[in-house]
């Protein structure tokens, strides 16, 4: 286990509520985290399944140790792929490279 996973199973909801704000009655369920070098990326489903989508996977910075921050949010889409759903336009550039999955 890295020392990001507690900080993120701890405050996977509140990242999905700041990520969708009108999905006060979803769930999120972790379905997986890889550390990434200075990012995490982490796959959560909803439920119920009214997001949009089933699947999403949060590249998350740490700006201190027990305060992650979203900087991308990719979806599962249809086609079977992930798609580039969202991007804090802020955030330092270098995640992208990592794609949806380091």
């Amino acid at each position: 286990m890295s020392a990001r996973e507690p900080v993120i199973r701890q405050r996977l909801q509140a990242i999905g509520l700041e990520s969708f704000p009108d999905d006060t009655d979803v769930t999120w369920r972790l379905l997986g985290i890889v550390d990434a070098g200075a990012f995490s990326i982490v796959e959560a489903a909803p439920e119920p399944d009214t997001v949009g989508y089933p699947r999403f996977r949060f590249v998350l910075d740490f700006p201190s140790p027990d305060t992650p921050r979203v900087v991308g949010c990719y979806c599962w889409e249809r086609g079977g792929r992930w798609g580039l759903l969202f991007a804090d336009p802020g955030a330092p550039e270098d995640w992208k490279r990592l794609g949806p999955g380091a």
